[in-house]
């Protein structure tokens, strides 16, 4: 025994053919699959505990952009009780308009795609 091949040599087409045939369908067919019914219960309990994560909004980001329109709209009144002769104020005067309608824009624009 100790003088004999483990794999003996193949001496004829036929064999070979066959041993073909044998691989090809080995390889061609579908594995079956086998699933436990108790893995879905073994995935789910070795996941770590969550907190539920918050559903309700919390409306920061309108909470401040409305104080934004507000302080913008108090400086721009203040600077025009103000009215200062030198050419700074008409130019801050312009800049906190010019902030303040956008601050109106995107405030209705959010609104109405939100409804």
């Amino acid at each position: 025994m100790p003088d004999e091949f483990v794999n003996q040599p193949i001496s004829s087409n036929t064999e070979i053919d066959e041993l073909d045939q044998h691989i090809l369908r080995a390889l061609e067919a579908a594995p079956e699959l086998h699933i436990p019914a108790d893995f879905a219960a073994r995935v789910t309990s070795k996941l770590p505990a969550r907190r539920p994560a918050s559903l309700t909004p919390t409306h920061y980001g309108r909470n401040a952009m409305l104080i934004g329109m507000v302080v913008t709209l108090i400086a721009l009144l203040a600077l025009t009780l103000h009215n200062g002769a030198h050419a700074a104020f008409g130019l801050v005067q312009s800049l906190l308009l010019a902030q303040f309608i956008a601050l109106t824009v995107w405030l209705s624009v959010r609104r109405e795609s939100f409804n």
